[in-house]
C-alpha cells in the first residue's frame, strides 16, 4: 500500500470516530443533558480515541512502520540540537568506513570478482604437478588438442598466450599494444560476443599459419580508432606480418587476467607470422608439433552436473598419455636423459578453479591486501569505541531527559529502541560519506599499485556488491558502537535521575568507567597499528637500502625489438647502437641483455658439467640463463669474482664461453676454481656444445629481492642472439639529463625501432617493491589515523573528567591544593590509562607481528626498537592530548565550582 493511500485511510477513520462521537454526544443531549455533559458523557461512555486509532493501526499492519517514522523524526530532531555532535561523530565514522570500503573494493577488483563471462564458476585452470618440482601451468599444443576432444566432462577447452609489447602498425602509423595467441574457440567457449564484426572462430585456427585474422579490444578501439566503424576488414601489420581486422569484442571483455588489457588477439596457430623465433617451425622445437614445448595457459568448462573432482579423474589417462608422448618425442633430442623421463612421467594433472582468472594478480597481492584490510578493521574497530565515548558522554547530559520518559511510563526496551535509531542514522549518513570517500580511495590505492613493473589495470567503480558491502559495514558498525551506550543511558532509577546533578550520578559514574575501558582498548589497538606500521616501514627502508649485487644509480633502461619490424639478424643492430650510444657526452659505458634487471621473466634450463662434481651427474636443478652484451658486468658495477667479463670478440665463429655467478659455482663446483671447467645446455636452444667457464661474478637480484641465491648462467649476446633487447646505459650524472640523446642515437639506425619500457635502474628497483610499498604506507597511514583518533577520544574522556569533578576539585582548591598539583592529577590519570594501554597492547602486537612476519625483510617481528618507539610516540602524543584539560582543571574558580553545586 502507498504512503498516500495510508494517510487517507487515516483521514477516513479520524473522520468515523469523530461521526461517532457526535452521535453518541447528540443522544446524550437528546436524553436531557446540557452540550457539555453531553459532550463528557460522549467521551466516557466511547472510550479512548488514541487507543482506539492504535489498536486499529496494530490491525492495519502499520504501526510498526508509525513507530519507526517516529523514531527517525525524534532522532533527526536530537542530532539537530546538537550538530556539533553529530558531524563530529558522522566524520569520524566516514573515515572509519571509507578506508575499510576502499580497500574491500580493491580487494574486490583484484581477488574476489568472477570473470565477465557466461558461468565463470563452471571454467577450471589446467596444472601439472609433481612434488619435487613446482607446479606448472603451461601445456603443449598437442596435449591442448587431445584435452579438447575429451566432450564427456568438459564443455570446451581453450588454449592462450599473451604476447607482451606487439608492434601494431596500420596506414603508415605504429604502436605498441598488448596481445595473446588464442585457440579458434576461445571466445566460444567463454560466451564473448564481438560488439562489431565476428570474433576468432575454429575455422581460423584450422590451418597453421593460415586465416591471419585479427579482434581488438573495445578499449583499443576506443582510445586508438575513435571507435571507427570502419575497422573491420582494415589490414594491418603485427611485427611486421599481415592480419585482417575482424571484430571489436565487448567492452566489460578485458581477457582472464585481471589487471591485465588485451588490445589484438590473433589464431594461435599464427605464431610463426607474428613471433617466428619462438615458434621454431620446421625444428623438432616446432611450437605446434612438439610435445614437450609447454607455452600454453589451458582452461576448460566443466559440463553440466560435473565436478571439478570427477573431471579431473576421467582427465588423468588423457594427461598421462600426453606426458608419454613428451617422453617418447624427447627420444635422441639433447634435452633428454634418463631422471628427466621419470619426472615427466611421474607428473600428475590437477584442475583449480578459474572462474575469477588466473591467479597471477591474486598471488601478488592476496597477502598485502589482506594485511591492509585487517589494518583498517581495527581502524574500523577504533572509529566504534570513539563514537560510542561520544555517545556515552552525550547520554550522561541526557539523563535528566530519559528519566522524564521513564518516571511517565515509557519502557526500557522503546528507549533503547529510540537510541538506536539516533545510531544507526549516524552509521548510515557516516556510510554515505565514507561510500564517497572509499571512490576516491580506491582509486589512490590503485595508483599506488600500479605503480609496479607490471600495469595493474582494474575496474574499482562502485558496483552493487561495494556498496552492499558498505551498507553492511554502516550497518553493523552502528549496532557496534550504538548498543552498550544505548543499554547503559536507559540504565538510570527514574527517582535519582530526576533527584541527582548529573555529574555525580551513579549511572554517570558507571558511563565514565566503561568509558575509561574503551579508551584503553583504542589505545591498545592504535599501538598495535603503529608497532606494525613502524615494522613495515622498517622492513621497506631495509629493502630500499639492500644491496642487490650492482649498483642501481645512474642507469638508463630501455628495450627495443628490432624483430618486431622485419630484422632478422639483430647484432648488426645492436653493435651499431652500442656504438652510437657510447659516444653520446654522458654516457660512461653501455651493455645489454635479454632481460631487464629485476625482471619477473625467466630463461631456466638444467646443465651437464663435464668432469667431476659435488652432486649427482644428472642434476636436474633449473638454472637462469640470461645473454648478455659485452661489458654487462661493468656497466652494471658486478664485481667481477674470478676471470674475465665478455668483449667485443665473443662472437658468432669464436670460442664457446659462460659466465657464472658464485652461487652456481658452489653449486657444482663446490670449492673447486670453476674458471677453465665446461658446461654444456642442451635443454637450452637443443644445443649440445661444450661451453668453456670464462669467468665468476658476484650473486646478483635476479627476479626479486627477497629471492634466495639463484644459480645463474651468462651466456654472450652475440654468440646466442635473441630477438629483444634491454640496453643497460650507465651516466656520469643523471640519466634523465641525457635520455632524450640517448633514445636520439638508438633511433638514429632506423627510426621504426619500437622503444619502450624506458626507466631509470633506481626506478625499476623501486617498481619491485610494489607490494611492501602499499603494505608499508598504509599500515603507517592507518596507524597514524588510528593514533590521531585514539588521541580525541581521550581528549573527550579527560575533558568529561574534569568537567565531572569541576566540584571536587573546587572543593580541594579551597582547601589548598596547588594548581599544579591539579594539573598532575589529571596527568596522572591519563599516564595510568596509557600503562594500561600499552600493558594490553604490547602483548597483542607481539603476538599479531607474527603474521606478517613473511612481510618483514632483514627485522625480527618482536624488533624492540620498533616496539619502544611506539610505546614512546604513544605515551608522548597521549600526554599532550591531556594537557588541555589538565590546563582547564588548574584554571578552575573554587568559588564559581561551589555554587554550581
Amino acid at each position: 500500500m502507498k504512503w498516500w493511500q495510508i494517510r487517507k485511510r487515516d483521514a477516513d477513520l479520524e473522520r468515523e470516530l469523530r461521526s461517532d462521537l457526535e452521535l453518541e454526544e447528540e443522544e446524550q443531549r437528546d436524553s436531557g443533558a446540557s452540550p457539555e455533559e453531553a459532550r463528557y458523557a460522549a467521551r466516557r461512555a466511547f472510550g479512548n480515541t488514541a487507543l482506539i486509532k492504535d489498536q486499529t493501526h496494530e490491525a492495519w499492519g502499520w504501526a510498526p512502520l508509525e513507530r519507526i517514522g517516529q523514531d527517525v523524526r525524534y532522532a533527526l530532531r536530537q542530532l539537530s540540537r546538537s550538530p556539533g555532535f553529530g558531524i563530529t561523530a558522522v566524520l569520524i565514522l566516514a573515515l572509519g568506513i571509507g578506508a575499510v570500503t576502499a580497500v574491500f573494493s580493491l580487494i574486490d577488483a583484484a581477488l574476489l570478482k568472477m570473470l565477465p563471462v557466461e558461468n565463470p564458476q563452471e571454467l577450471v585452470q589446467f596444472k601439472s604437478i609433481n612434488p619435487a618440482f613446482p607446479v606448472n601451468d603451461a601445456v603443449s599444443y598437442p596435449a591442448y588438442k587431445m584435452f579438447r576432444e575429451q566432450t564427456q566432462a568438459l564443455a570446451g577447452v581453450i588454449a592462450f598466450r599473451k604476447q607482451h609489447k606487439i608492434d601494431f602498425e596500420m596506414d603508415g602509423q605504429s604502436a605498441l599494444a598488448e596481445g595473446q595467441l588464442v585457440s579458434g574457440n576461445y571466445f566460444t567457449v567463454l560466451g564473448v560476443r564481438a560488439i562489431k564484426g565476428r570474433t576468432i572462430l575454429p575455422a581460423d585456427e584450422s590451418v597453421e599459419g593460415q586465416n591471419p585474422v585479427a579482434v581488438i579490444g573495445y578499449d583499443y578501439w576506443r582510445s586508438r580508432f575513435a571507435l571507427d566503424p570502419a575497422i573491420i576488414g582494415k589490414k594491418i601489420l603485427l611485427n611486421n606480418a599481415l592480419y585482417t581486422v575482424v571484430g571489436v569484442t565487448e567492452p566489460e571483455f578485458f581477457g582472464v587476467q585481471p589487471g591485465e588489457r588485451i588490445d589484438v588477439s590473433v589464431p594461435l596457430t599464427t605464431i610463426p607470422l607474428i613471433n617466428p623465433g619462438y615458434a621454431a617451425a620446421g625444428t623438432p622445437y616446432d611450437t605446434l608439433k612438439a610435445p614437450f614445448r609447454n607455452w600454453l595457459d589451458v582452461i576448460g568448462r566443466l559440463q553440466p552436473g560435473v565436478s571439478k573432482e570427477k573431471a579431473e579423474a576421467s582427465l588423468q589417462p588423457v594427461f598421462a598419455q600426453s606426458t608419454r608422448e613428451v617422453v617418447a618425442a624427447l627420444a635422441g633430442t639433447p634435452g633428454d636423459s634418463p631422471s628427466r623421463r621419470e619426472a615427466i612421467l611421474q607428473l600428475r594433472l590437477r584442475l583449480d578453479p578459474a572462474g575469477q582468472g588466473l591467479a597471477v594478480l591474486r598471488e601478488q597481492f592476496s597477502k598485502p591486501l589482506w594485511v591492509v584490510m585487517a589494518v583498517v578493521g581495527l581502524l574500523l574497530l577504533i572509529t566504534c569505541a570513539n563514537v560510542a565515548n561520544l555517545l556515552l558522554a552525550r547520554a550522561n547530559a541526557r539523563e535528566r531527559e530519559i528519566a522524564v520518559r521513564l518516571a511517565m511510563g515509557a519502557g526500557r526496551g522503546r528507549l533503547v529502541r529510540q537510541l538506536m535509531t539516533e545510531s544507526l542514522l549516524l552509521g548510515l549518513t557516516g556510510g554515505v560519506l565514507g561510500a564517497g570517500l572509499a571512490y576516491w580511495g580506491s582509486r589512490s590505492l590503485l595508483a599506488l599499485m600500479a605503480r609496479g613493473r607490471s600495469p595493474v589495470l582494474l575496474s574499482v567503480h562502485p558496483d552493487l556488491t561495494v556498496l552492499g558491502f558498505a551498507l553492511a559495514v554502516s550497518l553493523v558498525t552502528a549496532l557496534v558502537f550504538g548498543t552498550i551506550p544505548a543499554w547503559r543511558a536507559t540504565d538510570v532509577n527514574p527517582s535519582r535521575g530526576l533527584a541527582q546533578n548529573t555529574r555525580s550520578s551513579g549511572s554517570a559514574g558507571e558511563r565514565y568507567r566503561l568509558g575509561k575501558s574503551l579508551v584503553i582498548l583504542q589505545m591498545a589497538i592504535s599501538l598495535v597499528l603503529v608497532i606494525g606500521g613502524g615494522l613495515l616501514a622498517r622492513s621497506l627502508a631495509n629493502l630500499k637500502g639492500f644491496y642487490p649485487g650492482f649498483n642501481r644509480d645512474n642507469v638508463l633502461l630501455f628495450a627495443v625489438n628490432p624483430p618486431e619490424i622485419g630484422y632478422k639478424d639483430v647484432v648488426p643492430v645492436y653493435e651499431q647502437m652500442l656504438s652510437r650510444i657510447q659516444n653520446v657526452p654522458g654516457v660512461r659505458s653501455v651493455s645489454l641483455s635479454v632481460h631487464e634487471p629485476l625482471s619477473t621473466n625467466v630463461s631456466d634450463s638444467s646443465v651437464k658439467v663435464q668432469g667431476p662434481t659435488p652432486g649427482t651427474v644428472d642434476d636436474l636443478t633449473p638454472v637462469d640463463i640470461e645473454p648478455v652484451g659485452p661489458d654487462y658486468f661493468r656497466t652494471m658495477e658486478t664485481p667481477l669474482l674470478a676471470g674475465r667479463e665478455f668483449a667485443a670478440a665473443d662472437r658468432a665463429g669464436s670460442p664457446r664461453v659462460v659466465i657464472v655467478n658464485e652461487s652456481m659455482a658452489r653449486h657444482f663446483f663446490g670449492n673447486t676454481n670453476p674458471i677453465g671447467r665446461r658446461v654444456s645446455i642442451p635443454a637450452y636452444r637443443a644445443d649440445t656444445s661444450w661451453l668453456e667457464i670464462v669467468g665468476e661474478v658476484r650473486d646478483i637480484k635476479v627476479h626479486d629481492l627477497r629471492e634466495s641465491s639463484t644459480l645463474m648462467l651468462y651466456v654472450p649476446m652475440f654468440q646466442a642472439p635473441e630477438g629483444g633487447a634491454t640496453f643497460e646505459v650507465r651516466t656520469a650524472i643523471d640519466p634523465a639529463s641525457v635520455q632524450t640523446a640517448i633514445l636520439a642515437a638508438a633511433k638514429a639506425i632506423d627510426n621504426r625501432l619500437p622503444i619502450y619500457s624506458v626507466k631509470s635502474l633506481s626506478d625499476q628497483f623501486d617498481d619491485s617493491l610494489v607490494e611492501e610499498r602499499l603494505v608499508a604506507s598504509l599500515s603507517g597511514l592507518f596507524g597514524l589515523l588510528a593514533l590521531l583518533l585514539t588521541c580525541v577520544g581521550l581528549y573527550g574522556l579527560m575533558a568529561y573528567t574534569v568537567n565531572r569533578r569541576t566540584g571536587e576539585i573546587g572543593i580541594r582548591m579551597a582547601l589548598g591544593a596547588e594548581r599544579g598539583r591539579i594539573a598532575g592529577m589529571v596527568l596522572r590519570e591519563t599516564f595510568l590509562l596509557v600503562v594500561c594501554g600499552l600493558a594490553i597492547g604490547v602483548p597483542t602486537a607481539a603476538l599479531v607481528s607474527r603474521w606478517i612476519g613473511s612481510q618483514l625483510f632483514g627485522l625480527h617481528p618482536g624488533d624492540p626498537k620498533t616496539f619502544v618507539a611506539a610505546c614512546a610516540a604513544m605515551t608522548t602524543v597521549s600526554m599532550m592530548a591531556s594537557y588541555l584539560p589538565a590546563r582547564r582543571a588548574a584554571s578552575v574558580d573554587p568559588m564559581r565550582a561551589l555554587r554550581s553545586e
